[in-house]
């Protein structure tokens, strides 16, 4: 073989790896681009308002064997329907086997999800039927309770069951979650419709604007635009429209597959008709929804908002206000104007204190602390924590009512707004001060404190919340606040 020949030979060989290598790289780019956009995969940051996405939800219940409630298997439907790359329904639709579910199709929990399976042994197959979907994104929940980015949306999957015994757990996650990375679109997905008044009016207040349980479809009335021609009415949930799906010709029986499209702020509900055709189609726009509520209500201090903090001691110095009795007996009637070297008044200088997220506190218990933002030690000098938080409000507060302030706290607290004292639980009455205990109280969630006869203490332009918290014990390994403060026009 002549030189000539033998260079040829080797830029054949070159010329081979390259594309070899070339087709490797387009392959790994391709399967990486085409799996489900599960959080931290492929994740996308909100676009304009000409990205569109689509979703199927599979209505009905599944058979242990894995059959669908028109006879299909999963397997079958997901590949009639590969433009799908995120379908939900109920976790009995991937049935009892445990083998893993297909990657695109995430489940709805419900408490018994196959038939003859309890919730134990469901939760404890889910790992090996379900290992694509994200696992404790709120703590002790393992895979029954997560959240999945798509598009311009954010799907939460809440644990229908666990909702009707605790409904504040899953509501405080949501809502921090949704403010935390805010998305044009906010659905939720049950097994069960919850009866609870608080749990609708918890997922209103998120601004989920619709929420998928089996064949019927929530949105709240404000933000509907097309309405559906059959099974649409007024929910019983306060603020609330309700669509019972059915495919369509006068029949009662729901299709196996809805779709959920997004366009902009426009979201589309749609149900198959016959001959390929959508039977019906329910309108949504995030935007009407998300300036009503702009226009309704406002937090000037949202939860799980920057504080400044300071441990309790003699350094933090508070007065005795004229006029109070400080057994508590006669409660101080009057305004009062505190020097500006007393911690909870607005000219109070707290440039020297910490400042940090919220939840704040310390606990025994390793699923609660992963909610924790910020870990405060055990202090044997006081059994008390200090926070400020200072707000502006640009419009007239008088044109603002039903101020309402909401707590997580253990064990208790005292809030001031501007000086003023405007709220306290599990303290004894009176003065207190760094020495001062709490009544024991575990924390349970958020609670609320209207503000009704407070409302003069607030001013446009610069205002203070301060509230300070304190434990049973100056060494208790318990201890929790986080808050927030909202009202309504």
């Amino acid at each position: 073989m002549d030189k000539r020949t033998k260079r040829l030979s080797h830029g054949q060989t070159y010329g081979l790896a390259y594309m070899t290598g070339g087709l490797l790289l387009l392959l790994a780019m391709t399967l990486l681009w085409s799996r489900p956009p599960v959080t931290g995969i492929a994740e996308k940051q909100p676009q304009p308002e000409t990205d569109e996405w689509k979703i199927g939800y599979i209505v009905g219940e599944g058979a242990p064997n894995g059959q669908l409630p028109n006879g299909q298997q999963l397997g079958e439907l997901l590949a009639q329907r590969s433009d799908l790359l995120l379908v939900a329904g109920s976790a009995s639709l991937a049935g009892s086997a445990g083998e893993p579910a297909p990657r695109s199709f995430f489940p709805v929990w419900g408490p018994v999800t196959v038939t003859g399976e309890d919730s134990a042994t469901a939760e404890a197959n889910a790992a090996a039927r379900f290992p694509h979907i994200p696992e404790e994104q709120l703590p002790g929940y393992g895979r029954t309770a997560y959240f999945v980015d798509y598009g311009e949306a954010r799907f939460w999957f809440l644990d229908a069951a666990r909702l009707a015994q605790e409904p504040s757990v899953q509501l405080d996650w949501l809502k921090r979650s949704a403010a935390k990375a805010p998305r044009l679109h906010r659905i939720a997905l049950l097994h069960e419709e919850p009866p609870q008044p608080e749990v609708w009016a918890g997922l209103a207040a998120s601004g989920v604007d619709l929420v998928l349980i089996d064949a019927r479809l929530y949105a709240p009335e404000a933000a509907v635009t097309g309405r559906p021609g059959a099974g649409y009415r007024l929910s019983a949930h306060s603020g609330w429209a309700e669509w019972t799906v059915s495919s369509g010709g006068g029949s009662a029986v729901p299709p196996p597959l809805l779709t959920v499209e997004g366009r902009g702020s426009r979201l589309t509900a749609a149900a198959p008709g016959t001959a390929g055709r959508e039977a019906d189609r329910l309108e949504v726009d995030a935007a009407a929804l998300r300036q009503a509520a702009a226009g309704a209500e406002q937090a000037p201090v949202a939860i799980g908002a920057a504080w400044r903090y300071r441990a309790g001691g003699p350094a933090v110095r508070a007065v005795i206000p004229p006029g109070m009795d400080p057994a508590g007996e006669r409660p101080l009637q009057e305004r009062v104007q505190l020097p500006p070297e007393d911690w909870r008044s607005p000219a109070y200088d707290d440039a020297g204190w910490s400042a940090a997220s919220a939840p704040f506190g310390r606990t025994r218990d390793t699923l609660r602390a992963r909610l924790l933002q910020t870990q405060l030690p055990v202090q044997n000098a006081s059994p008390a924590v200090y926070f400020r938080r200072s707000f502006v409000l640009e419009d007239d507060p008088s044109a603002w009512n039903d101020w309402v302030l909401q707590v997580a706290f253990e064990d208790g607290f005292v809030a001031y707004l501007n000086g003023n004292e405007i709220a306290r639980d599990s303290m004894r009455d009176g003065w207190v001060d760094g020495r001062s205990l709490a009544s024991p109280h575990e924390n349970k969630g958020f609670e609320s404190f209207s503000l009704k006869g407070h409302e003069d203490l607030f001013v446009r332009g610069r205002n203070v919340l301060a509230v300070e918290v304190h434990t049973s014990h100056p060494a208790a390994p318990e201890m929790w606040f986080d808050a927030s403060l909202t009202a309504r026009k």
